[in-house]
């Protein structure tokens, strides 16, 4: 009974690693597609969306990406990694940016690697601004008898050090830090939306935009839903209107597979068998 139980424990696990591996890839089984890249919360690391974007370029199956944003913005060389991604995939194949509630300041920086991009009347974007921030708490540390010592090789090495006040100089290099920066962000927007500078005069000192008032000011193409730039994107990509759309599924390990029963798994296709497997394991 014993030999019997795992030999059908590991044709379950043959099943559920085929299974795991179909919906990991994103691959359509039948016909070509669209694919769908989301780009969510705070942009830190790059990396999760990006190998999605190179996955997305080899799967020959895969004719057209959909990046959906759902991002208030985030570190700057994040974005930019991800606006460059973008920028190389579209010369591969077309990709479409759809801002959801919110795609501002970096969500929209990188939105803007795509060839189109849409948005709810609703939503929240545009932001083109940077900001840097330093939390000075010198007085409180003071009130309750608490002092910093620093041995540093250069004047401004702890710059911005929350136990101390900026001074002058300091201010004045991180503002020059900060303009540099937007400089680049500013004329991102006016070469891919073709903005004139007299406008961005107005646009680009971080305000946030309306879906709709985006779309008049020509920060984005058009105004439409997720549906509407799935529809966009079979378009461009020569695809029927009844073809697919692809997401890749999240990446679960395969040894929670098989004993968590609320992952995408052994226990949920063989539950009977699932059950026994965790009674097996140590």
């Amino acid at each position: 009974m014993k030999r019997i139980l795992l030999l059908f424990l590991f044709v379950a696990v043959a099943v559920v690693s085929c299974v795991a591996g179909r919906r990991m890839g994103g691959k359509s089984q039948s016909a070509r597609h669209i694919q769908i890249v989301r780009l969510e919360g705070e942009i830190v690391e790059p990396r999760r969306v990006i190998e999605q974007l190179e996955d997305a370029r080899e799967d020959s199956d895969v004719r057209a990406v959909v990046l959906r944003v759902e991002s208030p913005g985030g570190a700057v060389g994040a974005s930019q990694e991800i606006y460059q991604e973008l920028r190389s995939l579209d010369k591969v194949k077309p990709v479409v940016a759809s801002i959801g509630n919110v795609g501002a300041s970096g969500g929209y920086y990188s939105a803007l690697g795509a060839r189109r991009i849409w948005a709810d009347p609703g939503s929240l974007t545009g932001s083109i601004g940077v900001i840097t921030e330093f939390t000075d708490v010198h007085a409180l540390m003071e009130k309750i008898g608490i002092q910093e010592e620093v041995v540093k090789s250069g004047e401004a090495k702890d710059a911005g050090s929350p136990f101390r006040p900026l001074t002058d100089r300091e201010k004045a290099l991180f503002h020059t830090m900060v303009l540099d920066v937007y400089s680049q962000f500013r004329g991102t927007v006016a070469e891919r939306r073709h903005v004139d500078s007299a406008a961005l005069d107005t646009l680009a000192d971080g305000r946030v935009l309306t879906g709709r008032q985006a779309w008049k000011a020509k920060l984005i193409d058009t105004m439409g839903t997720l549906i509407d730039a799935e529809a966009d994107a079979r378009l461009l990509g020569g695809l029927p209107a009844a073809a697919a759309v692809e997401e890749e599924a999240p990446r679960i390990p395969l040894w929670r597979k098989l004993v968590d029963p609320d992952a995408e798994g052994l226990s949920r296709l063989l539950p009977k068998v699932g059950s026994r497997v965790e009674l097996l394991m140590p």
